[in-house]
């Protein structure tokens, strides 16, 4: 072995480690390399980009997408590593949160293995059903005649464990960390997972109302006090007012269960609202109505579940702006809280209008001065007669103070009342 054939040896080995190196150093490069070779990356770049790959997308559909909208330098070797790696049938459907460099590696693994992009839906509380289809709307492109298909299916109400006739009441109010993109029948589902779930936390065997009326007139129950009660204090109480009238035969008379029926959560009844057939008007029949009208919170599902012990049976909101009630045993009591809300309302009416008088003069004055007002309205928002903020419209008493007490009425469901109007619990 001469010495220069030891010298070629030695150089043929050190490129061949060099030839090697570079190699793997390229390959690393195209791998794992983030480079914005795009104008649009090089400008001022967002901290993330929300990319949505559509269902049924090939593979190669995908990566010219990405390269196309500069979200990755080399579409040929993404090409490679999701054929070789058999991850080009992996790919799912759905939104993602990309940077904007992004190196082949992390982009193949992100769309195969990653998180999907998530964002928050909060459903509040006593919605019902097509309310809660206008706030679903804003988030998902659902369609509308396919939700409340789905929503009015007894047997999708039943494949999803329910026993009950359709969704009503079950849409679980609560605030829901969501993909950005869900069909009608996934968020449907999601919704009443989350109340079953909520459910489960509830002693509902040891329920003889529950026994008596199913889990069906316990959602029923609570989705009517939810509407009634404006202040969560008074859930119990106005659930003890509500099992006090059941056991006793008397009309709930709930406007809550008119406004389902006749579908006007917020505008005024009217007379003939008040004389609807539906069997959700409570103030024509007696007992429960057929189901809930409006999807309840915990606090009023276990206020129905636990009403309190009291005796009284009649409620009317006090209109002072605190949104509370004045409860009481008897008719004239009653009658007689009617009066003491009428001055409430006139008084607090009058109140809101010095303050909407005042911020009026402040703000003339201020652009008097050449100042800018930012609060021109208001300190609190105007309450209409027989309205109340964020709650239906009250139909009042109209019947003298010396009415007499309302009969006990027989159990019989349903009961069409033949007398006078029914008894308005207000």
């Amino acid at each position: 072995m001469t010495a220069a054939w030891i010298k070629k040896t030695r150089t043929f080995v050190t490129r061949a480690i060099v030839l090697a190196a570079l190699l793997v150093a390229i390959t690393g490069f195209l791998l794992w390399g983030k480079w914005p070779l795009f104008e649009s990356a090089a400008a001022d770049l967002p901290p993330r980009v929300l990319y949505e790959v559509p269902e049924n997308i090939t593979a190669n559909a995908l990566v010219t997408d990405l390269h196309e909208k500069g979200l990755i330098a080399f579409p040929r070797v993404l090409k490679v590593v999701l054929r070789i790696t058999g991850w080009e049938r992996r790919i799912r459907s759905g939104f993602y949160y990309l940077p904007p460099r992004n190196s082949i590696m992390e982009i193949a693994t992100k769309l195969t293995f990653g998180e999907m992009a998530t964002r928050s839906m909060t459903i509040p509380e006593g919605r019902a059903s097509w309310e809660i289809y206008g706030i679903l709307k804003k988030y998902f492109p659902l369609d509308s005649l396919q939700f409340e298909s789905l929503v009015h299916s007894e047997e999708f109400a039943h494949s999803l464990g329910l026993q009950a006739s359709d969704l009503e009441g079950y849409l679980y109010p609560d605030t829901y960390i969501v993909p950005w993109k869900l069909k009608e029948q996934d968020v449907l589902r999601l919704l009443v997972s989350r109340f079953q779930e909520v459910l489960a936390t509830l002693p509902i065997e040891e329920s003889e109302f529950v026994k008596q009326y199913g889990v069906n007139g316990l959602v029923t129950m609570a989705s009517i006090v939810e509407k009634e009660a404006a202040v969560k204090r008074e859930q119990k109480t106005i659930s003890g007012v509500f099992h006090n009238r059941l056991r006793k035969g008397w009309s709930l008379g709930a406007d809550p269960t008119v406004r389902f029926a006749v579908r006007k959560m917020t505008s005024p009844l009217r007379k003939e609202d008040l004389q609807s057939h539906s069997l959700y008007n409570t103030r024509r029949f007696t007992g429960l109505p057929p189901g809930p009208i409006c999807s309840p919170g915990e606090s009023a599902l276990r206020a129905a579940l636990h009403p309190e012990g009291t005796r009284m049976m009649f409620f009317v909101a006090k209109d002072d702006g605190s949104h509370a009630h004045y409860f009481s045993e008897t008719y004239a009591e009653h009658n007689g809280f009617i009066i003491i809300a009428a001055g409430n309302r006139a008084r607090y009416r009058a109140m809101l209008a010095l303050r909407a008088d005042s911020a009026a003069s402040a703000a003339e004055a201020a652009a008097a001065e050449g100042m800018v007002s930012d609060n021109t309205g208001t300190e609190a928002p105007i309450v209409q007669e027989n309205q109340m903020v964020n709650k239906d419209p009250k139909i009042r008493e109209t019947k003298p103070r010396d009415a007499v007490e309302p009969k006990l009425e027989p159990k019989l469901e349903p009961k069409v009342e033949t007398k006078a109007e029914p008894t308005k619990i207000r």
